[in-house]
């Protein structure tokens, strides 16, 4: 049996498992169909934490819903074609034009904009050769290296910069080690914890600069399901006015520490222009 029907039917076969779990006396809970959240993305425990912080502020005396996770081992790609045809109904994911003409983007910047600065991951060797680098002019000479269905790909690419691609992440590193591109630019975050993990490639941060873009990261909900979407707009608007949201994202392991390096950043922050997606209407 091919390997996208065996996926796709386990996928359909969660809402029945879900029919087995004990009733409650308001009614079935609401069923959701998600990614795995430790295999999906960094954070994934706190944006599952959010999506049920927005449906409680909504709830209207309903229990709560039950989340089914998607295989841990499905790429993000297949998640999206999955969201697309209503195989899953929430995901997470920075924006693109393209996500948002394929499922309905629930537009509340998740991550508060700390994932807007890009700090530079270079070969140490290199630092002499590229410390003078202070200009976009002078960076586009040189070549990134991203995930080809990264939205920084599209980003930089879109901004005069030459970007080497692959579809596996820890080819990145190699890739880099061997001299294909200069820089994989990285939010202080990963760039931190991947100094200290690949120590001994060689690696190092170029001081004193960063790319900033805005990169929101909105749920993404199925086109089967708008009301579904409405609901966490609103959810989302009522956490933010207040405070839950931001009591929630404050008391997750390291967004509190990147929101406030952000903020205490002071070294030259080098502007690109964001894809053409509309402006989130709250953080």
């Amino acid at each position: 049996m091919p390997t996208s029907t065996c996926l796709r039917r386990q996928l359909l076969a969660f809402p029945f498992a879900a029919a087995l779990t004990p009733g409650h006396a308001a009614g079935p809970p609401l069923t959701l169909r998600l990614p795995n959240p430790d295999a999906y993305s960094a954070h994934g425990q706190f944006f599952i934490e959010v999506l049920k912080l927005a449906l409680d502020k909504t709830a209207a005396g309903e229990p709560a819903p039950t989340l089914l996770q998607s295989p841990p081992d499905l790429p993000r790609e297949r998640l999206r074609q999955l969201l697309q045809e209503g195989q899953i109904d929430v995901m997470w994911s920075t924006t693109t034009p393209e996500r948002e003409a394929q499922a309905l983007p629930v537009r509340f910047n998740l991550l508060k904009g700390t994932n807007e600065l890009r700090f530079l991951l270079v070969r140490a060797s290199e630092l002499p050769r590229l410390r003078s680098l202070r200009t976009l002019q002078g960076l586009r000479a040189l070549r990134a290296g991203a995930g080809t269905f990264w939205s920084d790909t599209q980003i930089l690419r879109a901004n005069g910069f030459t970007v080497e691609t692959t579809t596996k992440f820890e080819s990145l590193f190699l890739m880099l080690q061997a001299g294909r591109f200069d820089f994989i630019p990285r939010t202080r975050e990963e760039i931190d914890a991947e100094l200290q993990l690949r120590a001994g490639m060689g690696f190092a941060e170029l001081p004193g600069l960063a790319l900033q873009y805005r990169q929101p990261l909105y749920f993404f909900v199925s086109r089967h399901r708008p009301q579904l979407a409405e609901r966490l707009q609103r959810g989302l608007a009522l956490a933010a006015a207040d405070g839950s949201f931001d009591a929630l994202f404050m008391a997750e392991p390291g967004l509190k520490v990147a929101l406030a390096r952000l903020r205490a950043y002071t070294g030259l922050r080098l502007q690109l222009r964001a894809l053409e997606a509309p402006a989130p209407t709250a953080s």
